[in-house]
């Protein structure tokens, strides 16, 4: 699949930027100086994240350099050329953020680079959004595409952030176990959305008039669906259930969540792709 590397990039960009907007939201609540010491270092998974998800979208353009030519598109605002400059002003905002928070510089100016980095996470979900609404696309042109890559965001972020805090569940103490437990709720709450939004989003497409049939477009389509709605259900349930039953400080069960959603996020992220094909194009 010659898209595979979109995949990737496009759902751990988005889980980074939902992984550092829990981050930052806590770090807004806490007023504790020793767990913000502890909250900050967490903020590392998102820029390791972000690290891995930027040299993998390079895979598509075949060459890296070609990343330079694409910028210059920002001259006429191409879509490309603004998700490029979204991946670099994110992660340029979690480094300054995480340089001046670690090494304790200019406090004053901590929560003004952490809002602004929570901007920017809304900003580069909107800017690789945008990339694929088109007009040629009839069924990535809507407001779904916008809907499913939030989603995602929200999706990973939610569990990547649990997981990330239950790792310090021995240093965050009580903080990290109703953050546990507020956290799995919103989980919950964002499973059901997404899975009422996308059974919108397959009825609205299917209203569509396509040369092909966009569920039988590739063979393997049913069971690709199959999949992704397990493993978001498996995931979702082993680590809300632990949450909500108490057992909030095992790592082992959030982090198996967090992978079978990462897997199911990635299962509907191949079935977005495969969608292209049946434009016609």
């Amino acid at each position: 699949m010659h898209e595979l590397p979109l995949v990737f990039f496009t759902v751990l960009a988005q889980g980074a930027a939902g992984l550092f907007f829990v981050l930052a939201a806590l770090l807004f609540i806490n007023k504790d100086a020793k767990r913000k010491v502890v909250l900050d270092r967490l903020m590392i998974v998102a820029f390791i994240a972000m690290a891995i998800a930027g040299p993998i979208a390079m895979l598509h353009l075949g060459q890296p350099l070609r990343a330079f030519n694409v910028l210059f598109g920002l001259e006429h605002f191409s879509a490309l050329s603004l998700e490029i400059m979204a991946v670099g002003g994110f992660t340029g905002l979690i480094v300054i953020y995480l340089v001046l928070a670690l090494k304790n510089l200019l406090p004053a100016l901590h929560k003004p680079v952490l809002f602004l980095a929570m901007v920017m996470a809304i900003v580069l979900v909107i800017a690789i959004s945008h990339v694929y609404t088109l007009d040629t696309v009839p069924t990535w042109n809507s407001g779904w595409t916008l809907f499913q890559f939030a989603m995602t965001a929200t999706i990973l972020g939610l569990p990547a952030a649990a997981t990330a805090l239950r790792y310090q569940s021995d240093k965050l103490g009580v903080f990290q176990r109703n953050s546990d437990k507020a956290l799995a709720t919103l989980g919950l709450l964002a499973m059901g959305a997404s899975l009422i939004g996308f059974a919108l989003y397959l009825f609205w497409m299917g209203q569509l008039t396509l040369p092909v049939n966009p569920f039988t477009a590739m063979e393997y389509h049913s069971r690709l669906l199959a999949a992704r709605l397990v493993l978001l259900f498996l995931g979702m349930s082993l680590w809300v259930v632990s949450s909500l039953r108490g057992n909030n400080g095992t790592i082992k069960i959030a982090g198996w969540g967090t992978a079978l959603i990462l897997f199911s996020e990635l299962a509907g992220r191949i079935f977005f792709y495969d969608l292209h094909i049946s434009s016609g194009m």
